[in-house]
């Protein structure tokens, strides 16, 4: 499996190595693979999709708290996912309900399923297309190639 490095993985993701080290460390986002003090951290395509949905919602002024908490759901939503095609045709939500339903429901569904979710009006909803963000950042990771010229 392809994995990418810190450097990589922030630079695909707009973010500083120290930024993305203190959400780790903050529990706001959890990296695939836990490692031991002094030891490398590798990012998986699980991490790159998750990071870059968090690049996303950046963009619209939410709380580190609340990506925090719709990124895990998403992760928890790809643990169980070989690769990246494995959600072709599926978007991630997360719906508020206000007042008729305390807590948000968020999931990875098909089209069908998320106008199903749409038709009974939540008060706010983001959704994102997760494949197409984890691409516009694995397009902007530098192949980097080997003495062989297979990339790594």
């Amino acid at each position: 499996m392809r994995t990418w490095t810190i450097h990589e993985i922030v630079d695909a993701c707009a973010m500083t190595t120290g930024e993305l080290s203190q959400w780790i460390s903050r529990g706001h986002f959890r990296p695939s693979v836990a490692v031991r003090p002094g030891q490398r951290r590798r990012f998986d395509w699980r991490d790159l999709a998750c990071l870059a949905v968090m690049r996303m919602l950046r963009k619209h002024s939410l709380s580190l708290d609340g990506m925090a908490l719709i990124v895990s759901d998403l992760r928890d939503d790809l643990a169980g996912m070989n690769d990246i095609s494995d959600i072709s045709g599926r978007s991630f939500f997360c719906a508020d309900w206000g007042k008729k339903q305390p807590c948000p429901t968020v999931g990875l569904v098909t089209e069908t399923d998320l106008f199903a979710v749409l038709k009974r009006r939540p008060e706010t909803v983001i959704i994102v297309d997760v494949a197409t963000v984890y691409r516009d950042a694995a397009g902007a990771i530098p192949v980097v190639t080997a003495a062989g010229g297979a990339a790594q």
